[in-house]
């Protein structure tokens, strides 16, 4: 019976199966930097060891390894040069979609420098009416004092205008 050794474990053939198609492209799209197994382990299933055997190294006819051989390097190279072009398709909507939010960015900075500007230009005219009314405040108050003062002046005057005049009795009647 034909064993593969694989990390020091030893396998029977007739329980192993080629790898299923979504853990294949999942493994070849994500894995760049491991080598790629050669064998998938099904849980629950094992395969008849006699479908295996056109492909197993010992039961191949006479001549036909180097062409397994090359067929397997074409594979990888194959492999290889479609996760290249993989790997430079993401670079390029990476720096594509960094561009676009470097963009967003500035457009965002110069929409608030924009607002920036207009609060600015508001809280100055805000304190520009802030000091004139406490201007005008200021000048109002200090005329009511001189209006009142004024006053004071009149009232006395009328007090010492009138108080003569009624302390001393009437004549013409």
């Amino acid at each position: 019976m034909l064993h593969h050794h694989y990390h020091g474990e030893v396998a029977s053939l007739h329980c192993l199966s080629p790898p299923s198609l979504p853990f294949s492209s999942h493994y070849h799209s994500n894995m760049i930097t491991m080598a790629p197994s050669p064998f998938h382990f099904p849980a629950a299933t094992c395969e008849p060891i006699q479908e295996l055997l056109p492909v197993v190294a010992g039961n191949r006819p006479a001549g036909s390894g180097s062409t397994d051989d090359a067929y397997q390097m074409a594979a990888e190279e194959e492999r290889r040069r479609r996760r290249m072009i993989s790997n430079r398709e993401s670079a390029r909507r990476s720096r594509m979609r960094k561009q676009r939010q470097l963009s967003e960015l500035r457009g965002q900075v110069v929409h608030l420098r924009d607002a920036n500007r207009r609060l600015l230009d508001e809280l100055n005219q805000a304190m520009r009416g802030c000091s004139d009314v406490h201007c005008e405040n200021a000048r109002l108050r200090k005329e009511r004092a001189e209006l009142q003062t004024k006053l004071e002046h009149l009232m006395q005057a009328q007090k010492n205008n009138t108080s003569p005049s009624s302390s001393q009795p009437c004549k013409n009647i």
